[in-house]
């Protein structure tokens, strides 16, 4: 019997968006207190909001990058380091671009100097997300079972897993 793959529970991503933020809360805040020479309560209000927005985002990003790799037969837990590179930036894009007209708001500083904390930010936390996503799936792993990763070709896995959506 041929069955989709299966990703994530919403209550998963749920538990995976609240570890991945408070971690990231404990090590963003000092950083940009120190690169913006700003207050750390300031920049932890901030951070928080920030991070709310990206809890937001996030589990629906990944819901769509899932999505994409079961419509090309892949298992989302079992990515590439290039997969997984990409899923990182992409998700790094879409925050950014969502979050630097708030820091130029809410810290008072210029569009460049908000730019230039940003991508010093970005490759961190890219490298962070790596990281954590990965270590998240070893520890979390949704597991297959033994007919869908061996007897299904990709074709058979894609055409599958999108009829079970509708």
């Amino acid at each position: 019997m041929n069955q989709p793959i299966i990703t994530r529970t919403p209550l998963d991503r749920l538990r995976h968006a609240l570890m991945f933020e408070a971690l990231l809360l404990t090590l963003l805040a000092p950083m940009m207190s120190l690169m913006l020479n700003k207050d750390i309560v300031d920049v932890g209000m901030l951070s928080v909001v920030l991070s709310i927005k990206a809890m937001l985002i996030n589990p629906v990003f990944n819901y769509f990058f899932d999505r994409f790799d079961v419509s090309r037969g892949k298992v989302p837990t079992e990515r590439t380091l290039a997969g997984r590179i990409i899923h990182a930036m992409g998700l790094e894009v879409t925050l950014t671009a969502t979050s630097l007209p708030l820091i130029v708001w809410w810290l008072e500083v210029t569009f460049m100097q908000a730019l230039i904390v940003d991508l010093v930010m970005i490759f961190a936390v890219m490298l962070y997300t790596l990281i954590f996503n990965w270590g998240y799936d070893r520890l979390f792993p949704v597991h297959q079972t033994p007919a869908q990763t061996s007897a299904q070709t990709p074709a058979q896995l894609t055409a599958e897993a999108l009829s079970a959506e509708n």
